[in-house]
């Protein structure tokens, strides 16, 4: 069986390594090398031939191969699946966890991958630049979260240069300055306004320097 699997094998790898990722499923999931894989490592273990704890590493390559795959395309939910049963099977595959990383950062889980990616690190000795560059970015998108309510105050995207901050702020200023205020907000909510303005001034100008190359 593994010898007739070999061609598609090699295949899928090669899609791997070139972020082919549909054609990787085609061979994967659509033409049924997983189910192919799972059904004979499943007679295995029903004969005896392979004990409860011998290791599937095959199996757990190919689970790795789908997890990388669908979470390049974007599928999530079945990106977590696969991705969840490859780590069940490996709990140390750095791709998994690099792909789950990013799967996490997409839906703002900042924390969890954070802790995903320590652990990364650590299988890696730090030597790893991709694990390295992931971490740095969930590190600094956590950051920016905490900070979120401070952009929309000034009414900027979060990856807004000093220049737009600064005139942000002048521009809500002006509009919100107990003197020069004109609308339906008491003397209180103005000067509370003024202050939320001032407070989200101080912490996104850092001293002049763009909060998206600060944080």
């Amino acid at each position: 069986m593994l010898k007739s699997a070999t061609k598609q094998l090699n295949q899928v790898q090669s899609f791997i390594e070139g972020q082919q990722w549909h054609q990787s499923i085609n061979i994967l999931i659509n033409d049924g090398l997983l189910t192919q894989i799972k059904s004979a490592h499943e007679l295995l273990k029903k004969e005896s031939t392979l004990t409860s704890n011998s290791p599937s590493r095959l199996l757990s390559q190919l689970e790795e191969w789908i997890c990388q795959s669908y979470a390049g395309i974007k599928k999530s939910d079945l990106a977590h699946q696969h991705c969840s049963a490859a780590l069940e099977l490996n709990p140390e595959s750095v791709p998994v966890i690099l792909a789950k990383s990013q799967l996490l950062l997409n839906e703002e889980s900042y924390d969890q991958a954070i802790q995903l990616l320590k652990k990364a690190n650590d299988l890696t000795g730090g030597q790893n630049q991709q694990v390295r560059s992931l971490l740095d970015k969930a590190n600094r998108l956590l950051r920016q979260s905490k900070k979120r309510d401070y952009y929309k105050i000034l009414g900027v995207p979060r990856d807004a240069d000093a220049k737009a901050i600064r005139k942000a702020y002048r521009d809500a200023s002006k509009k919100y300055h107990p003197d020069k205020y004109r609308g339906d907000l008491d003397e209180d909510a103005v000067s509370r306004k003024m202050a939320e303005i001032n407070a989200a001034y101080e912490v996104l100008s850092n001293e002049g320097i763009s909060p998206s190359t600060s944080c």
